[in-house]
């Protein structure tokens, strides 16, 4: 089975407490990134347990689907999931260290490929296949983040 084990990461001019909440409210991630759609199962916000359909790409071009479980939220600090459902199965880890008002943000991918079209994406990019994608993530979150868009 195809997968990956990559850390993809960006420093971001910000608190690690704005950077992470702009990464947290997932409803609100396809503003700053628009062909990400974040929805959370139920309502509120999210809290260990919460279940999150994740869709990247646009109807009738969706290049991946998948649901992640929070398991644990350090405000600030972390945010653990597991995908649980969909294209890929494994665990992610969005990490937030800041030193001297910079914060690195880094998201850590463990997953196998479920679908044939995740499975020949690993198969043949490997974990750039994912960097692709979370690079301009990264760029997208620095970028709401500097400007003030967590406010």
């Amino acid at each position: 089975m195809a997968s990956i084990d990559v850390v993809d990461s960006i420093c971001i001019r910000a608190p690690a407490a704005e950077v992470f909440k702009v990464v947290a409210d997932y409803p609100a991630i396809a503003q700053w990134f628009p062909v990400y759609h974040c929805e959370i199962e139920g309502e509120g916000a999210i809290a260990p347990g919460s279940i999150v359909a994740h869709r990247y790409g646009r109807p009738p071009f969706v290049l991946s689907r998948f649901r992640r479980r929070v398991e644990r939220i350090v405000p600030g600090e972390c945010l653990e999931e597991s995908y649980i459902d969909g294209d890929l199965r494994g665990k992610g880890v969005w990490r937030f260290a800041e030193q001297d008002g910079v914060t690195t943000a880094s998201y850590h991918c463990q997953v196998s490929a479920q679908s044939w079209f995740a499975r020949l994406g690993f198969r043949l990019q490997g974990s750039r296949a994912h960097s692709a994608v979370y690079e301009k993530l990264l760029a997208a979150l620095k970028l709401r983040c500097e400007t003030g868009g967590s406010r």
